[in-house]
Parts: C-alpha cells; structure tokens; sequence
C-alpha cells in the first residue's frame, strides 16, 4: 500500500467546496430574488434560507482563509520535496495562497481565487501525483 505524499489537501479541498457552496447559495438567492412583497411563504422560506447559508458560508470561508494559505504552502512543499511524485508544482501555485490572504482586506476579489485556483490545484495535483486516499 502506497504511503499518501502529503495530507495537507483537506484543507485546500474542504475551502474549496465551501467556495463552491458559496456561489451556489449566493446564486440560488439571487435567482429567487429579494422581491417585496415575497410571492409566497414558501419563496420568502428559500430566499431567507439561501441568504443565510450565504451568510454563514462566507463567515466560515473566511475563517478557513488561514487554514487553506498553510494547507496549500505545506502540501505543495511536501508534493515538490517527495521522491516518489514525478511532479514539482512550480513555485507560481505559491501565488494562490498569497493571495488568498487578501480575504481578510478584499473578499469579494479573492474568494474566487480561493474556489477556482484550489480546484485547478487539486485537479492538476491528482492528475500527476494520483488521486489521493480519503483515509485518515
């Protein structure tokens, strides 16, 4: 059985999905639409409910900034320094998690770097190195 290069992924896997969910929650609200008066109970129900989720995503999204910047800065270092991967993420993944830290000053320009550059590391990450074992 193959020993996993680094664990550190959970914590870019697990911001990103919470990105994810954010746009998703944020979208739903925005498609339901804060109409006054609301059509229904049931419409009123959903857009209070997606922008709550919204709400509280974002908060822990922004929690997770720190946690994703180390998780990332870490998982990279272990990836580029095992002998057992061929590949050596170049040193402009580092930009991701820099910049990630911006959320704490500008979160609307980098909660998008947070979902998309974590998902393209991920993507690359398991394609090269393979896909990792959700084992603990």
């Amino acid at each position: 059985m193959m020993t996993s290069v680094s664990r550190w992924w959970y914590g870019i896997a697990v911001t990103t999905l919470l990105g994810m969910l954010l746009y998703v929650f944020a979208l739903l609200f925005v498609l339901m639409g804060p109409n006054q008066p609301a059509g229904s109970d049931g419409e009123l129900l959903v857009t209070v409910l997606s922008l709550v989720a919204a709400v509280s995503i974002a908060f822990a999204l922004y929690i997770l900034t720190f946690v994703y910047s180390l998780s990332f800065a870490l998982d990279w270092y272990y990836i580029s320094k095992a002998p057992e991967t061929e590949w050596s993420p170049t040193k402009w993944y580092l930009t991701l998690p820099l910049v990630a830290l911006g959320n704490f000053i500008i979160p609307v320009v980098t909660t998008p770097v947070i979902t998309v550059g974590g998902a393209h590391y991920l993507r690359k990450r398991s394609q090269l190195v393979g896909k990792p074992k959700l084992d603990i």
